[in-house]
């Protein structure tokens, strides 16, 4: 075995948070890619759904251009790009342990 624990748990370190980088932007650019290519055949994009679903569960109507739907949008961005952070983290986390034990 080559190197010392606190060079592993350096490694494991940058690679976890590279998995994590990559996997919150690569989330967020896929929803926002079919949120354009998408919106004329689902007939709205991802502000109509969520003025759509105010409206039908909170009885609260506002234009898809208004703040509070812009905020909600970036609301429903940060939570996928932190589930997309933790998942790739850990498919990260998984390579990097089995490419470690294929070396040692």
């Amino acid at each position: 075995m080559t190197g010392s624990r606190a060079d592993r748990k350096r490694h494991h370190r940058k690679a976890l948070i590279a998995g994590g980088i990559f996997g919150g932007v690569l989330s967020v650019v896929i929803s926002v890619l079919m949120d354009f290519m998408a919106s004329d055949s689902l007939q709205g994009t991802w502000r109509d759904a969520i003025v759509n679903d105010l409206d039908r569960f909170m009885s609260v109507v506002i234009s898809p251009d208004s703040l509070t739907a812009y905020a909600l949008f970036v609301v429903v961005m940060l939570f996928l790009a932190a589930m997309g952070a933790g998942i790739g983290a850990m498919f990260s986390y998984i390579v990097f342990r089995f490419l470690e034990m294929l070396s040692s």
